[in-house]
């Protein structure tokens, strides 16, 4: 039987490429749920902000969820943001409008990052 012919010398390899797939597949896995948490607390921080008059500002849930969505809205921030509504229920549509196009761009740029990770066809 010749060297080329031999296909145990070729499992390692191929061990290595699915080892691989397998972890890029997961890294994408974890990207796309983490962008997806991200948005869903940008979303009920705009919510929560919203319904500022039900709910209780001083909870520390309430106080979690909004201040994590002000800390991560970058520059859609609820004070200092790419929209600023005056008038009456500024607050509420500054967080709307702003932490809103802030979720839809974490969607957009989670799946985008986790099709760059993720591998192309099958190993």
């Amino acid at each position: 039987m010749s060297p080329k012919a031999r296909t145990d010398e070729s499992t390692p390899r191929r061990t290595s490429t699915l080892s691989q797939h397998a972890v890029r597949t997961q890294v994408a896995r974890v990207v796309r749920i983490v962008f997806i948490v991200l948005a869903v607390v940008l979303a009920l921080g705009a919510l929560l902000v919203v319904l500022r008059d039900s709910v209780n500002e001083q909870n520390t849930i309430v106080k979690l969820v909004t201040d994590v969505a002000e800390a991560v809205s970058g520059p859609f921030s609820r004070q200092d943001g790419i929209f600023d509504f005056s008038g009456k229920n500024a607050e509420a549509k500054n967080a709307l409008v702003n932490w809103g196009i802030a979720a839809i761009v974490y969607l957009v740029l989670g799946r985008v990052l986790a099709g760059v990770i993720a591998p192309k066809g099958k190993a």
